[in-house]
Order: structure tokens, then C-alpha cells, then sequence
């Protein structure tokens, strides 16, 4: 249980300084916000109905931005598989002590 914890934590803390670093960066795409930094480059619609080929040092931002919110996504799935085994020991914990209710 203290290994799940610990693990627990450590994902916890590299998804507050993983988000934050992504909210800080700027790739250069004005549909980016801070309240858009969980999603990819590509999730955005163009507003331009014609193809425009993209700068290729936009193109390297945006494809290592999209390399740091895949990470990112990875993290939130280890925490909540972490969270989930935390919590399944923490019951199993509670069910095999023996508790004396008063009666």
C-alpha cells in the first residue's frame, strides 16, 4: 500500500507540473488558451476553409506539444488506475480487521 501511495503521489505531482509547463509553453496556433491545453493540435478547427501548409519550426511545436499532452493523458490514466488499486487496499484493509461496533 505505501508503494501505490508513493506512486500515487509522484504521478499526481508530475500531472501538476506537467500541466502547467503545458500551459505555459506556446507553439504559435492562436486556438491555443490556458484552458485548452489538454487537447492536441489537431483537435482544433481551422477557420480557414483552404489548405495552408503550416511553418515547418509551428509544425515541430505543435508535434512536440502533442508528444507532452499524450504524456499527459498517460499520467491521468496511471493515477486513476493508481487510485483505483489504492482504494481497493484500503478496503481490503478495512474488510479483514476485525472492527467491534458498539452495540
Amino acid at each position: 500500500m505505501f508503494l501505490v501511495s508513493s506512486l500515487l503521489i509522484f504521478f499526481f505531482l508530475s500531472f501538476k507540473i506537467l500541466s502547467n509547463y503545458i500551459k505555459k509553453i506556446r507553439t504559435g496556433d492562436p486556438n491555443e488558451s490556458d484552458l485548452t491545453y489538454w487537447m492536441f493540435s489537431y483537435d482544433f478547427r481551422s477557420p480557414n476553409k483552404d489548405w495552408i501548409p503550416e511553418d515547418n519550426k509551428l509544425r515541430q511545436r505543435k508535434r512536440a506539444r502533442n508528444a507532452l499532452v499524450f504524456v499527459l493523458y498517460l499520467t491521468v490514466f496511471c493515477i486513476f488506475l493508481l487510485f483505483n488499486s489504492f482504494i481497493a487496499h484500503l478496503l481490503e484493509a478495512i474488510v479483514h480487521q476485525k472492527f467491534a461496533y458498539p452495540v
